[in-house]
């Protein structure tokens, strides 16, 4: 098959109206090119992997899975493999399945890929680290001096209250940030298109304006950035995770079997638990702890009745009381 033919098809699988959902196709893609040890072109490795045929090609996508798997002992140690998440081989290999089944409806193979996903149970822990880690973090943020401390606070406070996904903080531009009587985020969620007002109480807004104070000039428009001297830019979400564990050893708070309690994630898991709470206490429901969390599917938020704009806002409110006034 001629390259350009490849190209034209990788380009037009990888256009996404959602960036992060084409950020997300592109890794996959670029961990299935570093598989097939072709580097980061993944263009030679999906022409490597359209040319071989349907028997060699799903072949290929099984290693790939069984790599991404790995292998454990009887006592659950990883002995093979890499030991990614389900939910993180299950979309590298829908991404390969979408790019192969286009590649057959637009005519260039006549064979699709046939490597399930893996079978997952949706039960787990999402209780997260508890409400008193929160107040750890904040009062380990706040001992930060200077312009670190203030954004460290910030963000942690943000996080507190709203339960945002990291990529969702580090998304935030300066005018989505809306000060006043009402103060309120505008966040991009996950799989949305239009950005959707967040409220926030007056001591998360006080911790951004104070953060605003002191944030270096810089030409992008992120409302966090970096503190690299030379090089301030809008803080990856990388280096918010990093933020948030480093902030999680200098409060003291414990690993639980060998792994972090507090990470960007978790503090989400504790902030919809608190806010599940505070939907039961006040007899509202699945509604108004939609509203809150974000969720497009009602399961996940596990809630209970009653939705509006001010119902939603009062469990924010809540989870702010619940921090002690740090």
């Amino acid at each position: 098959m001629p390259p350009s033919r490849t190209e034209k098809l990788l380009s037009a699988y990888l256009d996404r109206e959602n960036a992060t959902t084409a950020l997300n196709y592109r890794h996959s893609l670029l961990d299935f090119a570093a598989f097939c040890r072709c580097g980061d072109d993944i263009q030679a490795a999906v022409d490597q992997l359209l040319a071989g045929g349907a028997v060699a090609a799903n072949e290929c996508a099984s290693r790939w899975k069984r790599s991404m798997v790995g292998t454990r002992d009887k006592r659950g140690k990883l002995v093979r493999g890499r030991g990614l998440a389900a939910a993180t081989v299950n979309l590298r290999l829908t991404v390969l399945r979408g790019l192969v089944r286009k590649a057959y409806r637009a005519g260039l193979i006549q064979w699709e890929l046939d490597v399930p996903g893996i079978q997952t149970e949706r039960v787990h822990d999402v209780r997260g680290p508890g409400m008193d880690a929160l107040r750890q973090l904040l009062a380990a943020a706040q001992a930060s001096p200077g312009a670190q401390g203030k954004r460290d606070y910030a963000i942690i406070r943000v996080f507190c209250e709203t339960g945002l996904r990291r990529r969702e903080l580090s998304g935030l531009d300066l005018d989505d940030f809306e000060p006043g009587d009402s103060p309120a985020l505008w966040i991009l969620a996950k799989a949305r298109r239009q950005k959707e007002r967040v409220g926030i109480s007056q001591k998360c807004a006080e911790a951004i304006n104070a953060w605003l104070a002191v944030r270096p000039e810089c030409r992008d428009k992120a409302l966090f950035t970096n503190l690299i001297p030379g090089r301030t830019g809008r803080i990856s979400s990388t280096a918010v995770y990093d933020l948030v564990v480093a902030l999680g050893k200098r409060a003291g708070i414990r690993k639980v079997r060998g792994k972090n309690r507090v990470h960007p994630h978790a503090l989400r898991h504790t902030v919809f638990t608190e806010a599940a709470r505070e939907v039961t206490r006040s007899g509202r429901g699945v509604e108004t702890l939609v509203r809150f969390t974000r969720h497009k599917d009602p399961r996940v938020a596990q809630g209970y009745l009653d939705a509006s704009d001010d119902a939603a806002a009062s469990v924010g409110g809540a989870i702010a009381t619940a921090l002690d006034g740090l």
